[in-house]
């Protein structure tokens, strides 16, 4: 309690707040053994500090602590010993706890004089600890790091204690401003058990003491390549150069966000992309480039999926990504927090589309292009807008002859002129025009011009005067009534497609031709400049050419081939997706499909890594053909396509397009009144949720499933989704619900006699019995899975099982027992290459070493584990680097 005193003090005050204490899925049981643990690591972590805990005034403030220290104690020590104190006292307590019951703290140091008054204590100091503890910056910091804590402290107290110690590792640090409530102050945030995370840029430290390590950071450089064959554009760039003004040079009011907005085919991307290369070198930390994709015929895409590949970019692992929008819109502006980064982002549709994407850092320059004028930037974030233009003539003329020669266009330069004019001075209706003739020496200007001139005569103009692409559509129509037959066919049908890009299997599909005939056509559409190969046998469309194919394909295709032809491309993808699934989930019961029309020749894969690397390449085409299947109505494709999805997304986890393409699915199959269809979705999003430990939505899904598998009778789905179920609630430590559910599954998988499933079964059994204490019969549950799982070829479901009777044995005290099992799971695990359990196998072998004493075996086996949970960035890391840094600590002690 906080004790009353009538002369103001300095002293060293300490916030505390657990990271997510009131997160649903804790329960109370769960949120007093945090509580519980917080107070005892905090007593043990200040006492081995040298800092009483007896001797603190203390505040209990729920989900923390609020902390005074007496006067007489160094400060030094709240930055010197403590953090590494509280770092193993919260290792050795997370060891001991499930899940929901483990801590990670943000912990804020502040120094300041102390009033007291009649209600406790007042000073502006405390106030300001409390929102450093509670800031954005704090939270991200410990969102995106590996360990356990994440510490703040003042500007004053970095300035007078920490810069003047080495033992503090004041180059750990890394400088924020902190923005709360009222407050806008500075402050200066470390990791002590992650000190070079993915959000610390030591580039922007204190200097470290001599001979420390110095960590490399990601430096991202995504920009494409530049457009051959630039020209003017001059006032535009000078324009553009004023970006270039150091931080801060011209006041509180500097521009850093640059628009770049104009018409279709004006240039927009080729300027950005243009002064982008030639000013990257003033970029030290890296530059950015997202296509947002906003004028795309489908729906632009997701900002999570955007943000997820930027931070991926910046270094952020699979452990630290946040789950939600918020989250990585957060860790996204701390990562750029006083660095120096270039974002460039083309074809933006809204501010809604570009506002998260948008830095909190004033060193950073932001290039956005877009066809709108984007006045919401320019009112609110306070953007310069840059309007294109067409090109001046002399530009344009000057343009046209980089492409066909100059001699040529000196010789004919009044026909020059026309094409310039046919082309309304705008660069992407001269570039391709201009390739046209410079891939066809004998054509003349003259007769280009000619063409183009009768092309807007017949077709007048294609559009009514206001249309901004006319001029663009003017020469597509050119370019695409040139086109031999054939070619012309492929290339209405790619406007068709959905996705981002298209395969070269795929568009035979599109097309019902052979690999060799699409191969051949999309070669002349490639050498024309209407489609660009953008990876190997994989191609795509600009976005206008996309819409006029599309336009084509309406005009020019009866609604029965287009209809035909979508039909086809999406079996095809349904088919593929399928052949995937049962070589990456091949013991998961695949429902059947029957043959796949005439010309959809879909892909089959001799190894799950093919079948992985395909799923990898078509992500968001398998996804936006899902909502394309929707949307034309092609319901048993629209639910089966994310089914067939099952194996890939359950091993990648990429959690926003697994939820949106299983709710997409879970309405088709609604909609076409499919119940079993229905239910295997809502099992899938049940998985989907407990993995995010959205347990209410994870249960709710389940038990929906189960109502319509009773409803069916099927018995065999019913008793899989009570093993989905049993684990769920296994995961909530309700092991007697746990227990029943996986009862009522061993007793389903028996009637339909399926020893695989009984397998399953017995094996949660057994777990749920351990977590009940009952190790005796968790033993014999496991064995009996363990028999059966031997006979089913399996051998990495059974090394799990052997896991878990090691864990059984651990808790009977049984070690020697309990290494065995270990040890032959670690065997198993190898020999099929599951890294993973292999780092879970080696941390409990390490851990029984330790309980026996053979602390330099243990560390051994830790140390593997770490090498490969870093690798894979599973969530496990931080646990194994704290036993190896609480190892090395005692060590030290013991030496000592």
């Amino acid at each position: 309690m906080m004790t009353k005193s009538t002369a103001a003090v300095h002293r060293t005050i300490v916030v505390v707040d657990v990271e997510g204490f009131g997160a649903w899925q804790r329960t109370n049981h769960h949120q007093l053994a945090v509580r519980r643990g917080l107070y005892s690591c905090l007593r043990t972590s200040f006492d081995r500090a040298g800092i009483p805990w007896e001797s603190c005034e203390t505040e209990d403030r729920g989900d923390g602590v609020f902390v005074l220290a007496p006067p007489e104690v160094p400060k030094s020590l709240f930055v010197e010993s403590l953090p590494a104190r509280v770092v193993d006292a919260l290792a050795e307590h997370n060891h001991l706890h499930g899940p929901e019951a483990r801590i990670r703290l943000r912990l804020a140091v502040h120094a300041g004089e102390i009033n007291y008054d009649d209600h406790g204590v007042t000073a502006a100091s405390v106030n300001l600890t409390f929102r450093l503890a509670n800031s954005s910056e704090l939270k991200a910091a410990l969102a995106g790091s590996r360990g356990i804590l994440a510490l703040i402290t003042s500007n004053w107290f970095f300035d007078e204690v920490v810069r003047h110690s080495i033992a503090a590792r004041p180059g750990t640090y890394r400088n924020v401003t902190v923005s709360a409530k009222e407050t806008v102050t500075s402050a200066w945030i470390a990791l002590p058990d992650n000190p070079y995370s993915d959000i610390v840029d030591p580039a922007r430290q204190p200097s470290p003491a001599a001979g420390a390590e110095r960590p490399v950071l990601p430096i991202p450089r995504h920009l494409p390549a530049s457009t051959a064959h630039y020209t003017g554009r001059l006032p535009d760039i000078a324009k553009l150069d004023s970006l270039l003004v150091e931080p801060g040079a011209s006041g509180p009011g500097e521009t850093t966000i640059f628009l770049i907005v104009g018409a279709a085919g004006m240039g927009k991307t080729a300027l950005a992309v243009h002064w982008a290369h030639a000013v990257r070198s003033q970029f030290t930390d890296g530059d950015i480039y997202i296509d947002l994709h906003g004028y795309d015929p489908v729906a632009p895409t997701p900002l999570e999926q955007i943000l997820e590949r930027v931070l991926r970019a910046l270094g952020v692992t699979t452990r630290n990504m946040p789950a939600d929008l918020e989250g990585q819109t957060a860790l996204y502006r701390s990562l750029l927090a006083d660095r120096r980064v270039l974002i460039v982002l083309d074809n933006a549709a809204t501010p809604e589309q570009v506002r998260p994407l948008l830095p909190g850092s004033a060193t950073c320059r932001v290039l956005i292009t877009s066809r709108h004028r984007m006045s919401g930037l320019v009112a609110r974030e306070g953007a310069a807008r840059l309007t294109l233009d067409p090109l001046h003539p002399t530009e344009a003329y000057s343009l046209l002859g980089q492409i066909v020669g100059e001699d040529r266009v000196a010789v004919e330069g009044a026909a020059a002129a026309e094409i310039t004019r046919a082309c309304a001075y705008l660069p992407l209706a001269l570039r391709i025009a201009a390739e046209r003739v410079a891939a066809h020496p004998r054509l003349t200007l003259a007769e280009l011009a000619r063409q183009l001139s009768g092309e807007r005569d017949r077709l007048d103009l294609l559009a009514a005067d206001d249309d901004e692409s006319t001029a663009v559509r003017v020469v597509f129509s050119w370019s695409y009534r040139a086109l031999p037959p054939a070619v012309s066919h492929v290339f209405r049908l790619l406007g068709l497609h959905s996705g981002p890009d298209i395969s070269l299997p795929a568009a035979a599909a599109l097309t019902n031709l052979t690999i060799e005939q699409t191969q051949r056509n999309l070669d002349a559409l490639a050498s024309v400049h209407l489609v660009e190969e953008v990876d190997h046998n994989r191609y795509r469309l600009h976005d206008l050419l996309r819409l006029y194919a599309a336009e084509r394909a309406g005009e020019d295709e009866t609604e029965a081939d287009r209809s035909d032809a979508k039909l086809r491309l999406l079996t095809w993808y349904l088919h593929s997706a399928d052949a995937a699934d049962r070589q990456l989930a091949p013991r998961r019961r695949h429902a059947p499909l029957g043959e796949p029309p005439v010309g959809c020749r879909p892909l089959t894969f001799e190894t799950q890594g093919r079948a992985w690397q395909w799923c990898e390449a078509e992500r968001l085409n398998l996804v936006a053909a899902t909502r394309q299947a929707s949307a034309e109505a092609h319901l048993d494709i629209a639910w089966q396509l994310p089914t067939a999805l099952w194996g890939y997304f359950t091993l990648r986890t990429p959690w926003v397009d697994w939820i949106s393409a299983y709710r997409i699915g879970l309405a088709a199959a609604e909609q076409q009144a499919d119940r079993s269809g229905y239910a295997w979705l809502l099992a899938g999003l049940g998985i989907a949720y407990r993995n995010l430990r959205r347990y209410d939505d994870a249960i709710d899904s389940f038990e929906r499933a189960l109502d319509v598998w009773r409803e069916l009778g099927d018995r065999y789905a019913e008793a899989w989704t009570l093993g989905s179920l049993s684990i769920a609630l296994w995961e909530l430590e309700r092991f007697a619900d746990a227990l029943a559910r996986s009862q009522e599954a061993l007793t389903l998988f028996r009637t339909v006699d399926s020893p695989y499933g009984e397998s399953q079964a017995l094996h949660c059994f057994g777990d749920a019995c351990r977590g009940l204490g009952r190790y005796v019969e968790a033993i014999d549950y496991l064995q009996q899975a363990l028999h059966l799982r031997r006979g089913s070829g399996d051998p990495g479901g059974e090394s799990q099982i052997l896991k878990s009777l090691g864990d059984t044995y651990r808790d009977l005290d049984e070690l020697d027992k309990a290494e065995e099992h270990y040890r032959q799971a670690l065997g198993m695990w190898r020999e099929v290459g599951d890294r993973w359990s292999e780092a879970r196998s080696l941390t409990a072998i390490g851990d029984i070493a330790k309980i026996l004493g053979n602390l330099d075996t243990a560390v051994e086996c830790w140390r593997q584990a770490l090498e490969i949970c870093e690798e894979l960035g599973a969530p496990q890391t931080a646990e194994i680097d704290a036993r190896l840094k609480h190892a090395a600590n005692a060590s030290s002690d013991k030496r000592q």
